[in-house]
């Protein structure tokens, strides 16, 4: 069954499949950006567009870009997934369910937010969100440490983590960081990761 419905998605035109996953996406994802950063990179690596790496580059350059970084990244892999057909489809699928939804919740919760019933659901929701962001984190890091020297990205992440304690503007954190990519470019590079042969495809080391 599982073979049959995977064989059936990959015969959907491309764009058709960026629009039904990111549908889903705007339909479920609920906890905010870190619930959709997640479930797009889930949905990355189940159709094959992207590998983990991959996914991490969309990560930071969505966040170079002003505005909703959620909008940057659907852009960007909805454009890798499936040109510019793609772009749209994913903006489309993302934003269509979540804006109905918003507007329904909207109008629930003006009649019942007064309730002292409501409270603890959405303590719980808090919660709920809370713990999509720290996954997310714990995924990302996981995928950025592997196949990765260890101790220079150890000690870049530390660094960094307190420059934002240190530093209140995330655009100066930001410059920091460019400009010692642009100085010392070999202390991000993953010069110690095993490449593969030639002729043989590297291993998407990425799925869940």
């Amino acid at each position: 069954m599982q073979r049959r419905r995977t064989r059936h998605c990959h015969s959907l035109p491309r764009w058709v499949a960026v629009l039904v996953a990111f549908a889903k996406i705007g339909t479920t994802a609920f906890g905010g950006g870190s619930a959709t950063i997640a479930a797009i990179r889930q949905a990355c690596l189940r159709h094959g567009w992207m590998n983990a790496d991959a996914f991490i580059e969309t990560v930071v350059l969505s966040r170079l870009t002003p505005g909703i970084s959620i909008l940057a990244q659907a852009v960007l892999v909805g454009r890798v997934a499936a040109g510019v057909s793609g772009i749209f489809a994913a903006l489309i699928g993302l934003l269509t369910p979540a804006l109905a939804i918003t507007l329904a919740l909207a109008k629930l919760y003006e009649t019942i937010g007064g309730s002292p019933a409501t409270a603890l659901p959405l303590h719980t929701i808090v919660a709920t969100a809370a713990g999509y962001a720290i996954a997310l984190t714990l995924q990302l890091m996981r995928d950025i440490f592997r196949g990765h020297r260890f101790a220079p990205t150890a000690a870049i992440l530390i660094v960094y983590a307190c420059l934002a304690f240190l530093i209140a503007n995330p655009l100066i954190i930001m410059g920091i960081a460019i400009t010692l990519a642009l100085l010392f470019p070999a202390i991000f590079s993953d010069a110690a990761a095993p490449s593969s042969p030639p002729g043989q495809p590297s291993r998407d080391d990425g799925e869940p």
